[in-house]
This record gives C-alpha cells, structure tokens and sequence, in this order.
C-alpha cells in the first residue's frame, strides 16, 4: 500500500490531499480468500470419523458376537461372492462381460435374509479395471447396501 500526499502552498491554509492505492492489497485479500477455499475443501476430506465402543461392566466376560461378513471379489472370470463362510462364484456371461444383473439379483436375495446388514466389502487384483469396480459398487449400492469398503483381495482373508 502506498500513500501519496500533496500538499499545496496557495496562501496560509496548506490543503492536504492523500490518495491511498488500494489494489495491492486488494490482491493479498484475493489471493488469501482463494487459498481458504482450496484448503477448506482439503480438510474436510481428510477427516477420518471414529466413535470408541461404550465399555463393558467390569466382571461380564461376554462372547463377541458373531458378525455376518459379506465380500464380492472381484477377478478375471468374474465375481465371486462370499457371505459368511459360504463362496457362490458369478462368471462372466457369454459376451464376456462381467455379469452385473446376476451379481444384482443374489445381492438382494441376501438382503431379503439379512435385512439389518447394511456394509459390504469389495475385493480386487490390482489388473482389474476402475470401471469394473465402479459398476460393481454402484450394483451393490442399487441392491440397498449403502456401506461399501474397497479392500485388496489379499486383505479380503478370502
């Protein structure tokens, strides 16, 4: 910011005139308020939300209860999909192509059983393609199954 002053010599009263150039710092500000927006964005997707379990009186040793795991691996002759201990491998159809209705129709037969399950799990080889893997969560989103985790094919324990 610079100020320029001027003063005049027209008799005894000396006028003062300043003109304060304000477009520097006009463009800190700007620079500063498009700096904020980016890093906003940022902070938000890296926020990582975790809730601690309620503890447990102490004395009670109970069991942990058994959780129903739900797995569609995905690989190059198909899917296989695996619920609990049982495995139903899904081939490609005759194109081909990976066979995304058969995969959408045993999903929702497993939600009709276990309606309370909402989370499922999709494992892949590094070879398969994003589309692929795109079309199969949505599949899996279409067959009301709103908690999708992407994980390794080795980190499945498939």
């Amino acid at each position: 910011m610079s100020v320029s002053v001027e003063s005049g010599n027209k008799g005894g009263k000396k006028p003062l005139n300043a003109d304060l150039n304000l477009v520097p710092y006009i463009d800190l500000l700007t620079c500063m308020v498009a700096f904020l927006l980016i890093t906003a964005v940022w902070s938000q997707l890296a926020r990582l939300e975790a809730h601690q379990k309620g503890q447990g009186q102490a004395g009670e040793d109970t069991p942990p209860e058994k959780v129903f795991k739900l797995v569609v691996l995905v690989n190059d002759s198909g899917f296989n999909l695996v619920a609990d201990q049982d495995q139903q491998p899904i081939p490609k159809n005759g194109a081909g192509m990976y066979d995304y209705e058969k995969l959408g129709n045993e999903l929702k037969k497993l939600k009709d059983t276990h309606a309370d399950k909402t989370d499922i799990q999709v494992a892949s080889d590094d070879t398969i393609k994003f589309e692929v893997l795109v079309r199969t969560m949505d599949t899996a989103l279409s067959s009301r199954f709103p908690d999708i985790s992407l994980i390794d094919s080795g980190g499945a324990g498939i």
